[in-house]
């Protein structure tokens, strides 16, 4: 189920270091369909940790909510929230990175937006989300299930309420074409980052920020060789890591673009694709 033969998506590396760094991507990796950690994922991110592994979730959510899912695996673990605007020690609490949207460009942003219609929810750097009036009834029944409990605003009210500035903007469109239509707008703003994790979002963050750089960011601090760093991801938001990774793997459910980007491709997250990567990569498993 890894592909490292030529003709088999993913590129292969000729050496690998030791792997004392993992930055795990949460929706559609780590997760299954039931955004939970499986036991036997659970079992094998702990022998990491055990063997001196730093596991670090990197996931586009809040600090709050990738906090959850870091202390079910193990206490005071890296994390990376925000699609990597913010990037965090644990033991004890350091925030190594943190890059925001300042407030021209975040009003930037929110105008198109609301010109377009769209849903969408601002990432504060006090760790509140602010949600847009704009809503669908059907995407607010979509969103429940991340419990995301945000204050209610307008556009206008939006860069009042931020602080110094945004970590990120995301939007949720479930329409192909104007994904392709405001993202087009999007990239005439100069200073952004935009990516998506799913066909129907998009996220917008200051330019070069991204997972990629927050993943350097800690390894930095922690004094490791990115050729010591592990990357897994599903999608677009998880390339940026997959450059700067000693190694990375793609899941067996991402987009083949991701797949093509990786080192790896591993089982799916419904089939434990994470483990199966960490117990190869780090205990030398066979398949």
């Amino acid at each position: 189920q890894y592909d490292r033969d030529a003709e088999s998506p993913g590129k292969a590396r000729d050496v690998m270091q030791p792997i004392k760094l993992i930055a795990i991507d949460l929706d559609g990796t780590l997760l299954n369909e039931k955004k939970e950690i499986s036991e036997y994922s659970l079992s094998v991110l702990r022998r990491a940790v055990e063997a001196g592994v730093y596991i670090t979730v990197a996931s586009g959510r809040r600090y709050s909510d990738v906090m959850d899912f870091s202390e079910a695996i193990a206490p005071a673990q890296p994390v990376l929230c925000a699609n990597g605007a913010m990037a965090c020690l644990n033991d004890p609490y350091e925030c190594v990175y943190c890059e925001c949207l300042p407030k021209a460009r975040l009003r930037s942003v929110v105008e198109l937006l609301e010109k377009e219609k769209c849903y969408y929810h601002v990432y504060c750097d006090d760790g509140s989300v602010m949600e847009s009036r704009t809503a669908n009834p059907g995407l607010k029944r979509k969103l429940n299930c991340y419990d995301y409990q945000g204050e209610v605003l307008t556009g206008d009210e939006m860069p009042k309420y931020v602080g110094d500035g945004a970590l990120k903007v995301v939007t949720f469109i479930p329409d192909r074409n104007k994904v392709a239509r405001v993202r087009s707008a999007m990239e005439k703003i100069d200073g952004l980052e935009i990516n998506s994790s799913w066909w129907d979002n998009l996220e917008m963050l200051e330019a070069g920020v991204h997972k990629g750089a927050a993943v350097r960011a800690l390894a930095e601090r922690l004094n490791l060789p990115m050729e010591q760093v592990m990357a897994i991801g599903d999608n677009e938001n998880d390339l940026s890591m997959f450059e700067v990774a000693g190694l990375s793997v793609a899941m067996g459910n991402g987009t083949d673009r991701a797949k093509e980007s990786a080192d790896w491709v591993t089982l799916t997250n419904e089939e434990d694709g994470v483990a199966h990567a960490i117990e190869k990569a780090v205990f030398g498993k066979e398949e």
